[in-house]
């Protein structure tokens, strides 16, 4: 069973198929349908994969879920133990045993236990992935539960033995998404430091010696200098439209929102702004007027570009998708390029987090307040008001001061600099 991403005219849909490309699973299927019609395609995907490794894993286990729901078997402490133990593991640690042999021929316990000690860390998923596959099974539950008795006379002690198991599935779900008390901020001078920010602004210029790009220049000039003045993601960036572009009056504003299913948009996976609240993000003039340049002389080459509003389009014609919207594999491939030349890593996310370095110095510089800062880094990033990210900039810009400011006075006393 695999998961399968297709277009039917302008709507996307996922679903799950076998290896001849036949839809297995229906009720699985509707089950993605139903229950989130109004949610993204990611989202969709998303669910499709945890329910096929949710299937997958009572599958291997000789459980099959539909037949168990309609028949009022429901999972028991057991089984649910079981399953929360295996989805803290990657889908194929639990399908196939080829570790056990390694591990019987060692001699020593002690060599066997660190064996087996390692092998399970190596196969442990993040908290998130966990929590996702414990959820998906807990509301697909409540989904056949619905299907097969929703509308029939069930006894007392059906509707509590099935209200105790995912009363189960929540505690386990709660227990494997609870947050840690606190939080290590990472003390870097720099996510990206100064001298290697400046090399990737010079490098990346159309007219730059070392450019690594023998086409495309400007455009990827263009894309690179949005994420590092604005700290959008590279799905944001993806998705600007001429018209979210100030080019009437100041020629410096762009329109930051959501839309989750634009039905004009040609590219099978949309990519979409993260949760959060439409925002307006600043650009300078300059940049703003460059993109205006590539898209009278470089943009309208493409006939394929009059099709949409995207600004941002592919330039090659390798499968016929010259003037199509860019994807976000192609934004990380410029970025992979741009990154060997200079010899150290930039993705977007490390230029999202030197926008929020650079606004603390310069927020410092200026005086305003710490509060004041947070407010205009939670409405530059789109978050929402009662986010707390903006607190993690601010707390890590304020111990490094506090570490400078105390080195500084731990150097006055010792009279040296050493």
């Amino acid at each position: 069973m695999k998961v399968s991403v297709y277009a039917s005219g302008k709507r996307r849909f996922v679903c799950l198929i076998n290896e001849h490309e036949i839809p297995v699973q229906p009720l699985a299927n509707a089950f993605i349908y139903d229950e989130f019609l109004n949610a993204s395609l990611s989202t969709k995907k998303r669910v499709a994969y945890e329910l096929k490794v949710v299937i997958g894993y009572f599958a291997n286990n000789h459980m099959d879920l539909t037949q168990r729901i309609s028949s009022a078997q429901f999972l028991t402490s057991s089984e649910i133990s079981k399953f929360y133990g295996q989805m803290m593991l990657t889908r194929n640690s639990f399908e196939d045993n080829k570790n056990t042999s390694v591990i019987s021929i060692a001699a020593s316990k002690k060599l066997r236990n660190a064996m087996a000690s390692s092998i399970y860390n190596n196969c442990k998923v993040c908290p998130e992935t966990r929590t996702g596959r414990i959820r998906t099974l807990r509301k697909y539950l409540s989904y056949l539960y619905d299907h097969f008795h929703g509308d029939k006379s069930v006894s007392e002690e059906v509707i509590h033995s099935f209200h105790s198991m995912q009363n189960k599935l929540k505690a386990k779900e709660n227990y494997a998404s609870s947050k840690r008390l606190a939080r290590t901020v990472e003390l870097v001078e720099s996510v990206i430091p100064n001298d290697i920010y400046q090399k990737f602004m010079h490098i990346i210029e159309p007219n730059s010696s070392e450019n690594p790009f023998q086409s495309s220049k400007l455009r990827n000039f263009l894309i690179l200098s949005v994420l590092a003045q604005t700290g959008l993601r590279r799905s944001e960036v993806c998705k600007i439209k001429i018209s979210d572009c100030d080019f009437s009056y100041d020629y410096n504003k762009i329109k930051v929102y959501s839309s989750p299913d634009d039905k004009s948009d040609p590219r099978l996976y949309r990519p979409d702004k993260k949760n959060g609240r439409a925002h307006i993000s600043g650009i300078e003039v300059n940049l703003m007027k460059l993109i205006k340049f590539y898209i009278l002389h470089q943009r309208s080459k493409f006939s394929l570009s009059r099709s949409h509003d995207f600004i941002f389009i592919t330039e090659k014609n390798s499968y016929s998708t010259a003037g199509l919207p860019i994807t976000r594999e192609m934004v990380n491939y410029i970025l992979s390029k741009v990154s060997n030349a200079i010899n150290f890593k930039i993705s977007p996310h490390l230029l999202r987090h030197k926008w929020n370095e650079r606004l603390s110095e310069r927020a410092e510089a200026i005086g305003l307040e710490r509060e004041y800062t947070e407010d205009l880094r939670r409405n530059a990033m789109g978050w929402q008001p009662n986010s707390q990210m903006g607190r993690i900039y601010n707390d890590k810009h304020e111990q490094l001061i506090a570490i400078q400011i105390m080195n500084e006075h731990q150097v006055k006393i010792d009279g040296s600099e050493e």
